[in-house]
């Protein structure tokens, strides 16, 4: 027997409904809705700050940025286990994670960023950073007169003054930042320099001992000391040093043709040979390497 037609046409828009009503539960489980602000400690919005939105699941990212109110807000998000990140100039960043859910309303993300005082520093750095070297000292000098705990700034002066070829008051200001910090590395590397550069080996290697070579990624402080250790007279540990200096820089020039030297005055001339070979191999047309073949020239 057949069903009257009305009774179908019911039955099939019942059954739309509930593909419907299901179809609509099934898409708020996919799809969340976050939202926020980003202020200051003292409550006040921070405009322009950066929301990054990263999903666990497969690196999903999202970069939003807020609104004159400190205001954020992301739509049609996938519910699960979400990082987000807050950025903005001048404060100290946060990073929370957080699972958002499809299926309740997700509470507002409001936070508060940490405001990060500026160096006093900064000017200074900037005019060091402009080679306006005696601007950048009275600056530096300026900062010392009203912190004097802010010993660090030492560190600055004596670069200013070594920059402007005062070179005693260069020592004093390091000298005076190694009284309040006694192993600060760059502060030992620049002394060593300085004195390596004056030609006094002693003084320089008071200093350059207290380093750890491993960290030196400047192959020229090497090869300085190499240079007055052969002036010293003192050739195996002139080798020593410049070899050390390759070792950091294989492809520094100036090592291997002073190295070359060096074996020279040893008498070791396949030593001299291999490393005269080294400067023209690196540098042919330069003007080591013109030197380095007149040499290889006259070496039987």
């Amino acid at each position: 027997m057949k069903k009257p037609l009305a009774l179908i046409n019911v039955t099939i828009m019942f059954i739309l409904a509930i593909l419907m009503i299901n179809s609509t539960f099934l898409y708020s489980q996919v799809f969340a809705m976050a939202s926020g602000t980003v202020k200051s400690e003292d409550g006040k919005p921070i405009k322009g700050a950066k929301v990054i939105l990263i999903f666990s699941e497969d690196g999903t990212k999202y970069e939003l940025i807020t609104d004159k109110k400190g205001r954020w807000r992301k739509a049609s998000m996938r519910s699960g286990a979400w990082t987000i990140g807050f950025m903005a100039e001048g404060y100290e960043p946060q990073n929370f994670n957080i699972t958002f859910s499809a299926i309740k309303k997700n509470p507002p993300i409001d936070v508060k960023l940490t405001f990060i005082p500026k160096s006093p520093l900064i000017t200074g750095d900037a005019l060091y950073q402009q080679k306006k070297y005696d601007e950048a000292l009275k600056e530096y000098q300026r900062v010392l007169t009203e912190n004097q705990d802010l010993y660090q700034v030492y560190d600055k002066i004596g670069l200013c003054y070594y920059r402007l070829n005062d070179i005693e008051n260069a020592i004093e200001a390091f000298k005076l930042m190694l009284e309040k910090e006694p192993q600060s590395q760059d502060t030992l590397i620049n002394l060593s320099a300085i004195y390596f550069e004056k030609g006094d080996l002693e003084e320089g290697m008071k200093y350059f001992e207290q380093l750890d070579e491993k960290s030196l990624e400047d192959p020229s402080m090497f090869y300085n000391i190499g240079i007055l250790l052969f002036k010293n007279r003192k050739i195996d540990m002139a080798i020593d040093y410049l070899q050390k200096c390759l070792a950091v820089d294989p492809r520094y020039v100036n090592g291997y043709y002073q190295l070359a030297l060096v074996y020279l005055n040893k008498g070791d001339l396949e030593e001299a040979k291999k490393n005269l070979k080294k400067v023209i191999e690196l540098a042919p047309e330069s003007e080591k390497a013109a030197l380095a073949k007149k040499m290889l020239e006259n070496i039987k």
